[in-house]
């Protein structure tokens, strides 16, 4: 996704420069970036997935790329090369496939890793990718127009609506990076104390013996044979629905039979898992990816709970 934005600035960037010394308009038309686009968003989606590419596999996506820029550097150098229309047709309907494909690809063929510990990320890049099936869409629609008949007949501003687009792409990257940095201050801490509130008001409660007894082994059971813990954006209102319970009777279950808040019970699973993928691991996997694969929305709060909860760092136990 980082490379997604790099490469959306680096196409405004050109061409918001170009502009300046009034270049060929083709020459901006020819620009290689779109086939950057969909290779790494399609990456993201496989590195959420859990799924790697072989060197070859890269080299395959990014082909077009370098065969696009190569294109570019020759059109700029022999313009009389590449004035021919259908060279310009061509040109365009690859790029439009080749958008298109990888949009319709991610939306409709790429499947998560079904434990939903990147939740976020899948919806993130799903989005992303919706955006990219509209920019699809709008070269179909209307940059065809252009190439035929030489002008915009319908009067829209189709180079306007898909660097708005673009932009908005950019700041959908951007807010998630944000929100990850806020939410590793203030989420958990704020519903550690709506936990706290939770026990105070319903310690009385008088739920019998046998219905916490019940509510005590389904939610073992959720936790063991679903591990829905590895859902990053686990609550304890979702966790609570989950289980068809409500909400008051979670909070009663874990501070009298468990003995712990939402959180502290939730991450003590993650970090049992992050353990064992420590152990099992072939590949050392970097910090990040343990904590992205252990249901960890951070790597700082997973560091937090590990060195909490193991008495190390995951490196220090990494190295043990």
């Amino acid at each position: 996704m980082n490379l997604l934005v790099v490469s959306i600035l680096l196409n405004v960037t050109y061409l918001f420069a170009a502009e300046e010394v009034s270049l060929e308009g083709d020459l901006l038309l020819y620009l290689p970036f779109v086939f950057l686009d969909g290779p790494v968003l399609c990456f993201a989606a496989h590195a959420i997935s859990d799924r790697k590419f072989s060197p070859w596999k890269v080299t395959a996506h990014l082909m077009p790329f370098l065969l696009a820029i190569i294109f570019y550097v020759l059109r700029c150098v022999y313009p009389v090369w590449f004035d021919a229309p259908w060279i310009r047709a061509s040109h365009f309907t690859i790029k439009t496939l080749f958008l298109l494909f990888y949009a319709l690809y991610i939306l409709f063929f790429n499947h998560g890793n079904g434990a939903g510990a990147y939740k976020p990320q899948q919806k993130l890049v799903q989005l992303l990718a919706f955006l990219a099936l509209i920019c699809a869409m709008i070269f179909i629609i209307f940059t065809y127009n252009n190439i035929f008949y030489g002008d915009n007949r319908n009067g829209v501003p189709v180079g306007s609506l898909i660097y708005v687009i673009l932009f908005i792409m950019v700041f959908l990257v951007f807010r998630y990076t944000i929100n990850s940095f806020v939410s590793i201050g203030t989420g958990e801490n704020g519903t550690e104390m709506e936990d706290k509130e939770e026990v105070k008001r319903y310690q009385k409660s008088t739920l019998s013996e046998a219905l916490l007894d019940s509510y005590e082994q389904k939610l073992y059971a959720l936790m063991i044979r679903q591990m829905i813990f590895l859902n990053a954006e686990l609550s304890l209102q979702s966790l609570a629905k989950e289980l068809r319970i409500p909400k008051h009777h979670l909070t009663q279950v874990l501070s009298v039979r468990v003995g712990e808040n939402f959180y502290h019970y939730v991450n003590r699973f993650r970090i049992d898992y992050a353990c064992k993928l420590i152990n099992k691991s072939v590949v050392d996997l970097t910090l990040e990816e343990l904590a992205y694969k252990s249901g960890f929305n951070s790597k700082t709060s997973f560091n937090r709970y590990f060195k909490k909860q193991v008495g190390c760092t995951p490196s220090e136990y990494r190295n043990l």
